[in-house]
């Protein structure tokens, strides 16, 4: 049987207007589909960065972007700040294998994961992520 690597992997992209386009699909009710202009600013400023998702057969299936952060000398974190997929397996993918290869890869000790989703929060409960922090926002008039 294979496993999720070989189904999906993650490149480096250079065509930071597909993965604009790409990343527009995140509805503007989640926070970061209404920031998408700033995501992109700050992938092609070198603040985030950003991942095409491959499959098996090489095709594009959608983009992941993350950003590195360190705490102290020694402590490094993995922050997954948007991904944007055709299908819902590749998002089960990149949470369940892609995100873990990643952070290995950067020396990260965790991986954090913002999202306002409700089925991509049973799915990281269902893959022992667990809830490390609640984030509350008021808008103001």
């Amino acid at each position: 049987m294979q496993s999720a690597l070989e189904f999906y992997s993650l490149r480096v992209t250079e065509n930071i207007t597909e993965a604009e386009i790409a990343l527009r699909r995140i509805p503007n009710d989640d926070p970061c589909g209404a920031f998408v202009p700033d995501v992109i600013d700050r992938v092609k400023n070198g603040t985030y960065f950003i991942r095409e998702i491959i499959t098996a057969s090489g095709n594009i299936d959608g983009y992941t972007v993350y950003a590195l952060e360190s705490f102290g000398k020694d402590y490094r974190e993995l922050v997954s700040v948007a991904t944007s997929a055709r299908t819902a397996t590749s998002i089960s993918f990149v949470l369940e294998k892609l995100l873990i290869k990643l952070a290995e890869e950067n020396n990260c000790q965790s991986i954090r994961l913002h999202t306002v989703r409700h089925g991509l929060i049973k799915l990281a409960l269902s893959q022992n992520w667990h809830v490390a922090e609640i984030v509350l926002r008021k808008k103001l008039p």
